[in-house]
């Protein structure tokens, strides 16, 4: 029997719902709302379509609308700016079908539902030949000016003025208050800050008018967001002052100990120097280095505990400043030898960077270094050495110099670790509300979990190490691992911040972001402002610096053997 391709498409969609009968993630709804608009599309979206065929096209976006009306869908869409927008796609199909009929009024009543939606597309519907025929109608003018308002109100540019070396006191206090106000209905971490927001705006106000240079006026709002004590939360240079205060010589160091050393050496220029591994820092500039930590850099690291505060005050921002400046440093080796050396921040030709991802095995046990989750070509890399990592008899997962990235990286990994579905960290956000007085209520997005790898699973035990600086994204994948309990986690306690930050221009070429998203265990559980301890802890220590000695790798080892 011949079957209407068409039909039987809409049939399965009806009946075969991908996203029917299982918990619901965003990514399988947002997958379902395509599925619809892709069968649509193959109706309409072709030369000289029929009357008939565009008819049932509208029929299945229609069904594509009502699924996304759902509870369920309409929840997770709350959350997720991917699955929210699909709904804006499905309505632009609808309003090109009704252009294709020349419904005027059908398309401009689509085109006003789009606005509704949320969003700019003016700009886009401008340019679309298909909408050539309603220009001239009062109602598309009309949407096509709210919509132009709407967008200058909430994303106008009044506040995105360029670089001068001294800004005019105006745009200082507006820059003042917009990182005032994003924070005052945005921020989600107040609790920890313990602080009166009005009465801190009220006190910069004053301090900004006495700075006398751009330079000076970010520095000091660099401090006014580090009061709010949330590591997501910050302020950034514009790049025209980058050079002054962001450029720092290519190696790191760490306090152990409650002394600071090098422990990292990104550069063999520094070594000809005589820089090495385990040189202990003992001032900068003149002034022993905790006392310079403590006033030069530590009043302006926006900081979610104290191990957070330490690996931003001793590891990433110690060294940074001017590249034009050089630094005096004064070294202390493990023989007890002290010098005074000079070393420029910048000016290296040869500087090597940590690998994304690495990957070794030891006694038939696979060691895993995920060293960040910014490059997305970290998941083909994981799946190309998943053939070699399955023929292991156990797994070391190194998350210690993981500072974050993307969570769709961390979840591809947890994906192959597991045969069945995993509960992922439980979000919030606040809603403010112009009728409940003023007040910002919490909106809680469903429970939701990821389904495990269809193609790779690893069953064999699994260990993972974790720091100070396990942090962001990064921390997301400790709460799924700890959470599915699949194995010992060694180290220190992670940075304990995570969340989705909301960026914004400021006056004079900066920018700056706010944490907007409160995350925690799919129990409830807290770990911002906290930290995740780990199963074992094992403390950095001077003497396993200079004995070249990874403790926490060599208890895992153990641990697997």
């Amino acid at each position: 029997m011949r079957v209407n391709k068409a039909l039987f498409f809409i049939f399965l969609i009806f009946l075969v719902n991908p996203s029917q009968g299982q918990s619901l993630t965003a990514a399988a709804a947002y997958d379902s709302a395509t599925h619809y608009r892709d069968v649509a599309d193959s109706l309409w979206d072709i030369d000289k379509p029929s009357a008939e065929n565009l008819g049932k096209a509208l029929a299945i976006l229609n069904r594509g609308l009502d699924y996304l009306n759902r509870d369920d869908v309409s929840d997770l869409a709350q959350g997720n700016k991917y699955l929210k927008f699909r709904r804006y796609n499905i309505l632009y199909d609808i309003a090109h079908i009704y252009s294709l009929l020349r419904q005027k009024e059908s398309t401009l009543t689509v085109l006003e539902r789009m606005n509704d939606v949320g969003g700019y597309y003016y700009d886009f519907i401008e340019k679309d030949t298909a909408f050539d025929f309603i220009r001239k109608e009062d109602r598309y003018q009309e949407l096509i000016n709210a919509n132009k308002l709407s967008e200058a109100r909430w994303h106008g540019t009044g506040f995105k003025t360029f670089y001068r070396k001294d800004l005019p006191l105006n745009e200082k206090m507006a820059g003042l208050s917009l990182l005032w106000s994003m924070a005052k209905y945005n921020f989600v971490h107040f609790n920890h800050a313990n602080l009166d927001w009005d009465k801190e705006y009220l006190d910069y106000l004053n301090q900004v008018s006495q700075t006398k240079s751009t330079a000076e006026y970010y520095k000091l709002l660099i401090r006014f967001y580090a009061s709010l004590k949330d590591a997501h939360t910050n302020v950034y240079f514009p790049e025209e002052l980058a050079d002054s205060f962001y450029s720092r010589p290519p190696f790191r160091t760490e306090l152990i100990e409650g002394r600071v050393f090098i422990t990292d050496i990104f550069s063999d220029t520094l070594k000809k120097m005589g820089i090495v591994k385990g040189l202990e820092v003992l001032s900068i500039n003149g002034e022993p280095v905790l006392e310079y930590a403590k006033n030069n850099v530590e009043p302006y690291e926006s900081s979610s505990t104290p191990q957070d505060r330490d690996v931003r005050g001793f590891t990433y921002a110690l060294l940074a400043g001017s590249k034009t400046e050089p630094l005096i440093l004064k070294f202390r080796n493990k023989d007890g030898k002290e010098w005074t050396q000079s070393v420029p921040r910048t000016g290296y030709s040869t500087i090597k960077s940590i690998p994304s991802i690495e990957y070794s095995e030891t006694g038939g046990i696979g060691y895993l270094q995920l060293n960040s989750f910014e490059d997305e070509a970290v998941t083909k890399i994981y799946d190309s050495l998943f053939s070699r990592i399955a023929k292991t008899k156990g797994l070391i997962i190194d998350l210690r110099k993981n500072g974050g990235g993307s969570d769709g990286i961390g979840f591809h990994v947890l994906s192959t670790l597991t045969d069945t579905p995993y509960a992922i960290s439980l979000s919030r956000i606040t809603q403010y509300k112009s009728t409940s007085d003023g007040d910002g209520q919490w909106y809680s997005f469903p429970a939701a979990k990821i389904q495990p790898s269809k193609k790779m699973f690893y069953a064999k035990p699994v260990v993972l190490l974790i720091s100070a600086r396990t942090f962001s994204a990064a921390e997301d994948f400790v709460v799924d691992f700890s959470y599915m309990k699949r194995g010992k986690m060694i180290g220190q306690t992670t940075g304990g911040s995570t969340g989705m930050p909301l960026f914004f221009n400021l006056p004079g070429g900066g920018t700056a972001r706010v944490c907007a998203k409160d995350d925690v265990f799919p129990d409830g559980r807290k770990f911002v402002g906290t930290g995740i301890a780990p199963d074992i802890f094992i403390s950095k220590t001077v003497d396993d610096l200079y004995k070249n000695n990874d403790a926490v790798l060599m208890k895992a080892l153990e641990i697997l053997r």
